[in-house]
């Protein structure tokens, strides 16, 4: 299946290459049928080279990144690491599952991959999963905006046939089924017993769903070239136990990682107006083009990123 050459330097590259296709029935709660998922929507939603030849304008790119790096850290289990089954019970691993179940069940819809049935969980768990066939209700609407994604990108053109701008509709499209999957999560992690997951950690989680409404505004980009180029060092590279697990981390790691946190802990109106005006400075394509640093100039104001401010500010006033 066609991929950038580059994957071959990352760690994504193995379960690329190596995880079985899917046959018979989907299971998500082995590692790697989430992945093979993952892999066969990105191959089939480039068609007539959309995504370019190796498909590396896909914005599909970016939820498996995340999944790996999920993988990675241990947070989708105890055990995933080792015999590559994810725990009903993970909170990353639940919300992983609106980003990767929902859509291909989206996907399904559209005739983009196959009707396999989606395996019930292997134990009770406090999160709501495809069970018998049905889609909890709260995940329904995800399935519809997936959908949608899906039958828009399936009948697309060439993206360079009418310059690359044209690949936003695409990311509109996919943040939106992204954002009603995600509020899915935020809604069952709210009051959720962290045990027995670091306190900490679960906080991080419901910050950085908080930091994801932010991307989806911006429409924020997900394809190969974008997420290898600023998407790789900015999440920990191991599970957040204590305030000195994030002093350890690496500068720019660590500068994400307390933003995050510090989201998190945001009054619920203060968050909510503070997006609310995230929102209207991207409203413009312009404005959208400009997001990283933007963004920065939100979340790390400093003197160097004055002009950025005074930006962001002609953005929000503009009529």
């Amino acid at each position: 299946m066609a991929h950038p050459d580059e994957l071959a330097d990352l760690d994504l590259y193995r379960v690329w290459t190596t995880a079985a296709d899917l046959e018979g029935v989907f299971d998500p709660f082995r590692f790697e049928q989430r992945m093979a998922a993952y892999r066969l929507m990105i191959g089939n939603t480039n068609p007539a080279d959309r995504f370019g030849a190796d498909n590396r304008h896909n914005p599909l790119w970016g939820l498996m990144f995340q999944h790996q790096w999920q993988f990675r850290t241990g947070r989708l289990g105890a055990g995933a690491q080792r015999d590559g089954l994810i725990d009903p019970d993970s909170p990353w691993g639940y919300g992983n599952y609106t980003l990767s179940v929902i859509p291909w069940l989206g996907a399904v819809a559209a005739g983009v991959v196959p009707a396999l049935p989606v395996a019930d969980p292997p134990a009770g768990s406090r999160f709501r999963y495809v069970t018998g066939g049905v889609v909890p209700a709260e995940l329904v609407a995800a399935v519809a905006d997936w959908r949608a994604y899906f039958t828009l990108v399936a009948g697309s053109g060439p993206a360079d046939a009418v310059g690359a701008a044209d690949a936003e509709p695409a990311r509109l499209a996919l943040w939106k089924a992204h954002k009603t999957s995600l509020d899915v999560v935020v809604d069952a992690i709210a009051d959720l017993d962290a045990a027995p997951w670091p306190a900490l950690e679960i906080t991080f989680l419901r910050g950085w769903c908080r930091m994801v409404d932010y991307l989806w505004a911006a429409a924020w980009p997900t394809d190969f070239a974008f997420m290898t180029a600023h998407g790789l060092d900015v999440l920990p590279e191991s599970l957040l136990t204590t305030p000195e697990d994030v002093d350890a981390l690496p500068a720019k790691t660590r500068g994400n990682v307390v933003n995050v946190l510090r989201l998190a802990t945001t009054p619920r109106w203060r968050y909510h107006l503070n997006l609310v005006l995230w929102k209207r400075v991207m409203r413009t394509r312009e404005a959208r083009d400009q997001v990283l640093p933007l963004l920065d100039a939100v979340f790390n104001p400093r003197p160097d990123n004055a002009a950025e401010r005074r930006r962001l500010l002609g953005h929000l006033l503009r009529p």
